[in-house]
């Protein structure tokens, strides 16, 4: 009888071990499913972001992608608006056959420069910023068209595809005059002194930034933010006529008649 119970009693517990492995499985493998079911079109802190895209341009190199470069933020419903976009099945088919896309965290507008001015561009001027690279060469694509993402929510998903499928389709000679674009030495070092002074500022608006996200609106915010946004949005626009108008005269398309660099007031706080 004993023998018995203790044979049963192990039978018992060996169908309770199976049973339990199973169901182990079973949720490890519905952990998976929806892993993969996120969406991965999102800001999310990372510790070397840096370290991000360089990892993706050498997958894109290696799988003869483009590399797409976001810098956005979670906050910014431009950048939200167009990571909805983005996962909408029409873009994520363009995006997973034609790309290798990283997106970036700017946090609460922390530098990013050492990413940008990587393919030649000085800073972020907008969330989000868009960066359509060809990996080999680090050669931005769209350089005369970036200002158009930072109202990138009231884009229609047509124009999203429309767009994101034109750089796949370029040939060789078209990608040239980007791959061989280069600023003058005043205009690099011009865009470096601006692009100090538009970090500075948000290295002021970021402390004041996260406070707003915490349900304190600081006082002053709203107007720094508008005198900071006055100022990089006319860099930005500034800077993209002259690279049209460079790339236009390269192409011998009429005579470079670039706007000038010029020279902005102090912001407000720094006339304290």
């Amino acid at each position: 009888m004993q023998n018995i119970f203790f044979f049963h009693h192990s039978l018992f517990i060996k169908r309770c071990l199976t049973f339990i492995t199973l169901i182990t499985a079973f949720v490890a493998l519905n952990g998976c499913v929806s892993t993969l079911d996120e969406n991965p079109y999102t800001y999310t802190p990372s510790a070397s972001p840096y370290q991000d895209v360089e990892n993706a341009q050498q997958r894109a190199v290696e799988q003869s992608k483009l590399l797409l470069v976001v810098l956005g933020a979670q906050w910014c419903h431009d950048s939200t608006g167009l990571a909805e976009r983005f996962a909408s099945k029409e873009m994520d088919l363009i995006l997973r056959a034609h790309y290798e896309t990283v997106f970036v965290d700017v946090g609460t507008l922390e530098d990013r420069r050492n990413i940008t001015q990587r393919f030649d561009y000085p800073i972020y001027y907008a969330t989000p910023t868009v960066m359509v690279v060809e990996p080999k060469t680090g050669a931005l694509l769209n350089r005369t068209s970036m200002d158009i993402w930072g109202r990138a929510d009231s884009i229609p998903l047509s124009e999203y595809i429309q767009y994101f499928s034109r750089f796949p389709a370029m040939t060789t000679a078209q990608k040239a005059p980007f791959i061989n674009w280069q600023a003058t030495d005043e205009e690099k070092a011009y865009n470096k002194e601006q692009a100090l002074r538009l970090q500075s500022a948000y290295d002021k608006l970021g402390p004041m930034l996260a406070l707003d996200l915490q349900g304190n609106t600081p006082q002053g915010l709203n107007e720094l933010w508008k005198e900071t946004k006055g100022f990089r949005t006319e860099l930005q626009k500034t800077l993209i006529k002259r690279a049209e108008l460079s790339l236009d005269s390269e192409n011998g398309n009429g005579v470079n008649t670039a706007p000038a660099l010029r020279h902005y007031n102090p912001f407000s706080w720094e006339q304290n």
